[in-house]
């Protein structure tokens, strides 16, 4: 108990502390923008054909793609950190599970949304429905972000 540290020597540690409690959190483990990008296309791809009908099956099928790209290629370490992940020391099963889930739970919610407005025959319906599940990202990152965290302790 003899020796005290200095001003500086205390902010370093409480730096350092504070850098790898971050680092555990696992907080940026998952790039926001790619959520974003999901959603951007899928906008683009409702309106192109809420708006050319013919369109339509091509361009759901250029969504579908890059859904199943941007869920599954961060698996492989290279082409993970070339999109922005991070990996964290420890992924729990939990972690590896959530983004596929999540992907899945935005598609269901598409579907709920855009069945009863075809049935009501509201116009451009795959727009509407495309820009509500858009407004219900910042969730499903939060979600996503969880899962990268892992259980308390």
């Amino acid at each position: 108990m003899g020796s005290q540290l200095s001003p500086e020597e205390a902010a370093g540690a409480l730096h350092e502390v504070t850098e790898r409690r971050q680092q555990a959190s696992g907080s940026d483990a998952h790039p926001k923008w790619t959520l974003w990008a999901i959603g951007a296309l899928a906008i683009g791809v409702c309106v192109a054909s809420d708006l050319r009908s013919d369109l339509g099956t091509p361009l759901l099928y250029v969504l579908a793609a890059a859904v199943l790209l941007l869920t599954f290629l961060p698996r492989w370490k290279r082409a993970g950190s070339a999109l922005g992940y991070r990996r964290t020391p420890k992924i729990s099963a939990r972690a590896r599970v959530v983004r596929p889930l999540v992907m899945l739970a935005l598609g269901a919610l598409f579907a709920v949304v855009l069945i009863p407005l075809r049935i009501w025959e509201v116009p451009y319906p795959a727009t509407i429905g495309s820009v509500v599940v858009v407004a219900t990202i910042p969730l499903w990152g939060r979600l996503l972000d969880r899962a990268a965290r892992g259980p308390k302790a």
